[in-house]
């Protein structure tokens, strides 16, 4: 990319975070052009001697690991496609947009130029971010690498059939004849009308198209996955990350995460199939104690044929099964008790908590596929992070006006929520979409405070300062 193609302006692509969304690139949220921490980005920038033009990135601000990779996609082609007109593109990214910042960065391999000049990315900087890292097993590695083979391996065999297919499309078939292989194919299609020769070549492209164009996209989105760098070998590439000691989406998370969850507690499989085991016990006596009777009948009635079960043999046999009950029940109890419950205890129930816990947990953090997504941290896991903390009179101001807003909030619903037999699902709705709530909440009101606007345009600033003079 050549940077001097760009003009003396900068970028600074902003990235919204989860539920903080907007359906047009204007407005007053703080990563829409106009708004007032936009207005007061640029203002500081220009009085760094830079012209800076907010360059709004929307995506769907769902809590979903699906969604946040697809916005990172997207992320990495609004950069190409946004760098080459200005000299410099910095990138700020909210809360979990922070993380689609991120792997962003890492699909457009950034850090790993050797001429700064060229990397597509000046500066990344983060705010209120709970980084989390995705690891995919070796099982599913090898599962995926797999898939990419077969699915290659379709591309050419679909690219030939679909010739096959436009050659008997045309009515060459005597070319084709001449070649035994091909013909094996079209010989297939030898007793369709050729009148519907179009319309079934393209029922058949498209139908085999379709699939394999989604199996491309999968295997490539796999491969991706696979191939993700754990860590930059390039330390200039860094995250400016900026956080708060009590932002309550990062403390939330980590608590989950530390959270020690198990759903099946110690022995307690063991024990709960204790009723299966009485159960089993207690049909084993009423089935062995019924069995003459049933034999005897069934000999009377000459549905079966048993030569032996007279009368004798059927109160020799009941009473010798009722003798024995107390061992049958004892045998059955004790063997669907220990094999059930045994091998449920310790095989079946370390890898029940690890599921049912990372569902749980997944669901905080928008897990929605097949990786384990967790490891919350204020530092990025790819790229080596500069960490800002906020204290003193800001982060003491940011604490006092989040729990003056909190009082009110819980003042407005306090009753509502409260009083006995009344409906909490309407105050619940409005406390969601409350102002209020969110003002409450330190984690979102970062860039209400006129200090991070200046630490953040200082930094985009003092980077651009370090950029070589050609790609300024």
């Amino acid at each position: 990319m050549d940077k001097s193609a760009g003009t003396d302006r900068i970028a600074v692509v902003t990235v919204h975070g989860t539920g903080d969304t907007a359906s047009t690139l204007d407005g007053e949220k703080w990563f829409q052009r106009g708004s007032h921490f936009s207005e007061a980005l640029k203002q500081r920038l220009s009085e760094r001697g830079l012209t800076a033009e907010i360059v709004p990135f929307l995506w769907s601000g769902a809590n979903s690991a699906s969604e946040r990779e697809k916005g990172s996609e997207r992320l990495a082609e609004t950069i190409k496609r946004v760098a080459p007109k200005y000299s410099s593109v910095h990138v700020l990214g909210h809360s979990h947009g922070g993380n689609v910042a991120n792997d962003a960065a890492v699909l457009l391999g950034w850090g790993r130029r050797r001429r700064r000049e060229k990397e597509p990315i000046a500066s990344l900087t983060t705010i209120g971010t709970p980084f989390l890292n995705s690891r995919t097993s070796i099982s599913q590695s090898i599962g995926g690498l797999l898939f990419l083979i077969i699915t290659w391996a379709s591309v050419p065999l679909y690219a030939l059939m679909t010739v096959l297919l436009l050659l008997w499309s045309l009515s060459v078939s005597g070319y084709v004849q001449q070649h035994e292989t091909l013909g094996f194919f079209t010989n297939l299609f030898a007793g369709l009308p050729e009148q519907h020769a179009w319309v079934i070549f393209a029922i058949c492209a498209i139908s085999a198209g379709l699939p394999l164009l989604f199996m491309l996209r999968l295997a490539t989105r796999g491969l991706r996955r696979i191939m993700r760098p754990q860590r930059s070998v390039d330390a200039r590439a860094s995250v400016f990350a900026v956080t708060h000691g009590n932002d309550e989406a990062i403390s939330f998370l980590q608590k989950i995460e530390k959270l020690p969850l198990e759903p099946f507690p110690s022995g307690s499989i063991l024990r709960g199939s204790r009723g299966m085991a009485l159960n089993a016990g207690v049909l084993t006596v009423i089935f062995a104690a019924l069995t003459p009777v049933a034999i005897y009948i069934g000999q009377r009635s000459s549905w079966i044929s048993a030569p032996d079960a007279n009368w004798e043999w059927f109160w020799t046999s009941t009473l010798s099964l009722l003798f024995a009950a107390p061992l049958l029940f004892l045998a059955s109890y004790l063997l669907v008790w220990l094999t059930a419950g045994g091998a449920g205890e310790f095989v079946a129930r370390p890898p029940l908590n690890n599921w049912v816990g990372g569902v749980l947990r997944g669901v905080a953090y928008g897990r929605d596929g097949d990786q384990a997504i967790g490891e919350v941290t204020t530092n990025s896991h790819t790229y080596a992070t500069r960490e800002h903390r906020i204290e003193g009179p800001v982060a003491e101001r940011m604490q006092t006006n989040a729990a003056t807003a909190a009082a009110k909030l819980i003042e407005t619903y306090r009753w509502s929520l409260f009083t006995i037999g009344a409906d909490s699902n309407g105050p619940l709705a409005n406390m969601a979409s409350d102002a209020m709530t969110w003002d409450s909440l330190i984690h979102t009101t970062y860039f209400d405070q006129p200090e991070v606007v200046a630490l953040v345009a200082d930094y985009i600033a003092d980077e651009v300062g370090q950029l070589p003079a050609a790609a300024r």
